[in-house]
């Protein structure tokens, strides 16, 4: 018995020794990630010799503070080489919304807006950063709406091709009552220089009860998905299509295929929705949200529902049968002629901090998710869900969700799992180590069975000083070389990961 027993202790320790030898870690200092300028770092721009890291945080401390943003270059070491900051643009002493950051070709383009009646228009601007001047442009004036008062003066909607090179921008004018919806549509090169314009009136009435969704492809072709009744029992879901002059709708949901999240791709020169749909869209089914319990694929070009597959029993089983609530389209990946669906459950609640005015704490829920292997023509190989729950507080957000990667034809994800689970053991003294969490990375073969290999030397911080692996700030570099964020309590670090 005791023979044995040394044995196994031997293997145990042989295992955990090639682990550790899967992967090596090579972090920066620990940092306070509470001053000013590292509050809410967003990594972008990979390369061999480093990366960038973009910042936007609130000038001040009231509820309506004008922002901040800034850039900081670092090497591979993780050690910050420059910084700069700008703020958003200024009309009439009004400081511009931040609407959205989109990240291009070693660019970063931010993008706000500003509505004054006394000038009586609404004006998208946008910046460009330079990440190889490590400069940032003049202020340019995209678009202006005329308004006649601030709370009617229209919406912008902005997305970029997945090549970059194509920008497209959705302009909503203010609502009149008993017309139909109209809109402007343009698109843009990487310089934001315009390349075509269209004025379309819908068939849609102009208030704003519905979501609209942005897409343009490489093309120049552009998608906006519309929702209406969202609400009700049988939301309907429509899909504007829109190539030069040419308008196209075309109504996708139907009796008993209600979509909750989707995407659009380009695929052989035909544009597809994939995502995930339910057949009882009613808000108030099971704790506040509609059960997703199917994955579909729509043709827009040929204006044909290709595929809507309901979750396999073993998929079922393994979310206890509950379905999904609050999944969202996470990505999509395309790896010749197959296609990863990967989706993830996420919903945030807020409450308000007590003797605070504006102040709230907001909690952040992940899981479960799902991946599915697909073809263009609906043939199913699995759909296999990764079968996690997490919570997170403010800041920490980060650290929820994962990170899927093709590698060679195979797909890979980052996620961080607490060590109780991993080792299938209680922790219960202690904070860091009822919270202490190892990076994992999970494979996937051609059935969908994953393997799960923790990196026990992935540990980022010590006693008072833990900081965990946000899956989620995950840069790659080249196929085994990766850019990563940590990040605990008021301690950050990052990192360069190296696979073997």
């Amino acid at each position: 018995m005791k023979s044995l027993f040394l044995s196994i202790c031997t293997l145990v320790i042989t295992l955990q020794a090639q682990t550790q030898e899967l992967a090596n870690f090579e972090w920066s200092e620990l940092s306070n990630s509470t001053v000013v300028g590292a509050q809410n770092p967003e990594l972008v721009f990979p390369s061999e010799s480093g990366f960038t890291v973009y910042s936007v945080e609130d000038i001040g401390s009231q509820f309506y503070a004008p922002k901040i943003i800034y850039i900081t270059k670092f090497d591979v070491s993780g050690k910050s080489l420059s910084t700069i900051d700008f703020k958003l643009p200024i009309r009439s002493r009004k400081d511009a919304t931040l609407l959205k950051i989109i990240e291009g070709d070693n660019k970063l383009y931010f993008f706000s807006h500003v509505a004054v009646k006394k000038d009586g228009k609404n004006v998208l601007y946008a910046q460009i950063y330079d990440n190889e001047t490590d400069q940032v442009s003049d202020t340019i004036e995209l678009y202006t709406i005329p308004i006649e008062k601030v709370n009617n003066s229209g919406f912008f909607e902005i997305a970029i091709s997945s090549d970059k090179n194509t920008f497209a921008v959705l302009v909503n004018k203010p609502f009149v009552k008993k017309t139909k919806e109209a809109i402007n549509v343009l698109t843009f090169d990487e310089h934001l220089k315009k390349l075509s314009e269209t004025s379309p009136t819908l068939s849609f009435g102009s208030e704003r009860a519905y979501k609209e969704t942005l897409f343009v492809e490489n093309d120049g072709i552009v998608n906006i998905i519309k929702k209406e009744d969202t609400s009700k029992k049988h939301p309907i879901t429509s899909i504007i299509t829109i190539k030069g002059n040419d308008v196209n709708e075309q109504k996708v949901s139907t009796e008993g295929f209600y979509i909750s999240d989707c995407k659009v791709i380009a695929y052989n020169n035909s544009h597809y929705i994939l995502g995930f749909a339910t057949d009882n869209a009613k808000p108030v089914v099971s704790m506040g949200g509609a059960k997703d319990n199917s994955f579909f694929i729509y043709n827009i070009s040929e204006g044909q529902l290709v595929k809507n597959q309901e979750w396999s029993k073993e998929t079922v089983k393994r979310v206890l049968g509950k379905g999904y609530i609050d999944l969202k389209v996470k990505d999509i990946l395309i790896d010749n002629e197959n296609i990863y669906l990967i989706g993830d459950c996420y919903s945030k609640d807020s409450e308000a901090i007590e003797g605070k005015n504006f102040e709230y704490n907001y909690t952040h829920r992940f899981g479960p998710g799902i991946i599915i292997k697909l073809d263009i023509n609906g043939n199913v190989t699995y759909d296999v869900p990764l079968n996690y729950s997490e919570d997170y507080l403010n800041r920490m957000e980060v650290l929820g969700s994962f990170y899927p990667f093709l590698n060679n034809g195979k797909l890979f994800v980052f996620a961080n799992e607490k060590e109780s689970k991993l080792k299938n053991k209680k922790i219960v003294m202690g904070y860091d180590k009822i919270n202490a969490k190892a990076i994992v990375l999970k494979s996937f073969d051609a059935e969908g069975n994953i393997e799960t290999i923790p990196f026990w030397n992935s540990k980022t911080g010590g006693a008072k000083k833990y900081t965990t692996f946000a899956p989620t700030q995950t840069l790659q570099i080249t196929d085994k070389t990766f850019y990563i964020y940590a990040i605990g309590k008021e301690m950050h670090k990052f990192g360069k990961m190296i696979l073997k």
